[in-house]
């Protein structure tokens, strides 16, 4: 259970950095032509961090069981499972 606990925890550690670097490099995007304010070295960087934090959430998902197809789904999209109401079911004599 602790051992669980510690993964779930490493796995929202990971996720959070992800998102802070895409965050940094989506702000200090290059605009109207401007040049990147981030030195050639700190992108390569940003990028090796990400290539690291994205190979141990593929460990972690491995290790918990989980898969990393799981994507998000819409409201409009054509469901691929049927959901039978209980109620609708006959019940039996016997």
């Amino acid at each position: 259970m602790n051992n669980d606990k510690a993964l779930h925890d490493e796995q929202r550690m990971m996720r959070m950095m992800r998102k802070t670097l895409t965050s940094i490099v989506r702000d200090t995007a290059p605009r109207d032509g401007n040049p990147s304010p981030l030195s050639e070295a700190t992108v390569l960087s940003i990028k090796d961090c990400l290539m690291v934090i994205s190979s141990r959430e593929t460990e972690l998902a491995q290790m918990t069981g989980r898969t990393l197809e799981e994507r998000p789904h819409f409201t409009d999209e054509t469901p691929n499972t049927h959901a039978v109401k209980i109620s609708s079911i006959p019940k039996k004599t016997h």
